[in-house]
């Protein structure tokens, strides 16, 4: 009793230290801006500039100040004001003014400072990174289209045929919401709250075109309903295990198998652009969260899967070899809630990431009374129902997955 009971307090944990780690890991994301230290200084230095830029809740006073529109309604932003050649720096003259517009009525959100060229050595607020905004070529309706230079911008946009107006570099920027409340933090990039002011004329940063978002959705919603059943059956087969079967049964054969098939499902459909069945490359993978999120769950399923089909075999017989699916579904349930959508969900729906939040706390509960079991804590035949009534229930929520 006292190694089941050792092994429970290292697997729980981990699971604690795999917790602290994602919230470590979710808090230097740029979709969650850092937190400055809230010191009087800084403090102050904002009481300065909304006493400075108080005036532009007035848009007719920003235009007469020289800030002129440069974009549409970029979704989670704002429309875009921008004035030229604000320099030297000056906290209190951020060279961009960020609105939203509804029915006539334009209303001040926040500020945006920027540099061009090469990335600023110093950050104008401590703690706050630069974040890159990639160049893009604006037409006369306020589409975009990324070009690196401004010779690659078409003449018409390819989608909309309305004209070419401009092109802007790279620039690098920090946001400061200081004209309305942002539950991603006071220096995010982007405002979930604004997601009842878009109107749709621009499409989600990332997907670069409505059609190209409407694909992303459709492929996102199959890889998951496709998941669901298949995890729904994996469910079904261990409590077919559960009540009739043995480690020699079929039952005890199937469950595993049917989670490999899970495993590779995953690891083939996520994000098949990247390496290594799609053009981008290993090293931009490594630098999509999102995406690595994506392959990480299909590694840790692989994992669960192999181990469980081989002491179904009698190969793997150690007892603490029945340590590793329990542990790695808690691990697997934490990254679930933690992972976001920059482009769906709550970041460009406006509602919360509800989904991956409770498919998380279900794959916990499924690994943590899995654990029991395995432990010999909980003995009783019927016990390993749970779990699998647990693993049933994700198949559920994978099947009514809507992005």
């Amino acid at each position: 009793m006292k190694r089941q009971v050792i092994a429970f307090v290292v697997v729980t944990g981990l699971a604690a230290g795999l917790a602290l780690a994602s919230e470590w890991y979710m808090s230097h994301d740029h979709w969650y801006a850092k937190e400055p230290e809230k010191d009087f200084a800084l403090a102050r230095l904002i009481a300065d500039i909304r006493s400075a830029t108080q005036k532009y809740q007035d848009l007719e006073q920003a235009k007469a100040d020289g800030y002129v529109q440069i974009s549409g309604n970029v979704p989670l932003e704002g429309y875009n004001f921008h004035k030229a050649a604000i320099t030297p720096f000056d906290h209190t003259h951020p060279p961009t003014l960020l609105y939203t517009q509804r029915e006539g009525h334009w209303q001040l959100v926040a500020l945006k400072y920027t540099a061009t060229g090469v990335r600023p050595a110093e950050s104008p607020f401590q703690g706050i990174e630069w974040e890159r905004n990639l160049a893009i070529c604006r037409y006369a309706d306020w589409q975009e289209y990324r070009s690196p230079s401004r010779e690659g911008c078409p003449q018409v946009h390819p989608e909309t045929q309305s004209a070419f107006t401009a092109w802007h570099p790279d620039t690098w920027a920090i946001s400061l919401w200081i004209w309305y409340p942002n539950p991603y933090g006071l220096f995010a990039s982007m405002n979930p709250l604004l997601a009842p002011f878009d109107d749709h004329t621009i499409p989600p940063d990332e997907a670069g075109s409505w059609e190209t978002w409407k694909a992303h959705t459709e492929f996102s919603n199959f890889n998951h309903h496709f998941s669901g059943w298949l995890v729904l059956v994996m469910g079904m087969a261990m409590t077919g295990a559960a009540l009739w079967g043995s480690r020699e049964s079929r039952f005890a054969h199937l469950w595993p198998l049917l989670t490999l098939g899970v495993a590779l499902f995953i690891l083939y459909r996520s994000d098949p652009e990247y390496w290594p069945f799609g053009p981008r490359t290993l090293t931009e993978l490594l630098g999509d969260r999102e995406a690595i999120e994506h392959k990480l769950s299909g590694v840790i399923v692989l994992a669960m899967g192999s181990v469980e089909w081989l002491r179904a075999r009698g190969t793997f017989s150690h007892w603490l070899w029945g340590m590793i699916f329990p542990w790695l579904a808690i691990m697997g349930g934490v990254t679930l809630l933690f992972h976001l959508h920059p482009i769906s969900n709550f970041n460009y729906l406006g509602r919360a990431n509800s989904p991956h939040t409770t498919e998380g706390i279900t794959a916990i509960l499924a690994g943590m009374t899995y654990l029991l079991g395995s432990l010999g804590i909980m003995k009783q035949r019927w016990w390993g129902l749970v779990p699998a009534l647990f693993v049933i229930l994700m198949g559920v929520q994978l099947i009514v997955y809507v992005e």
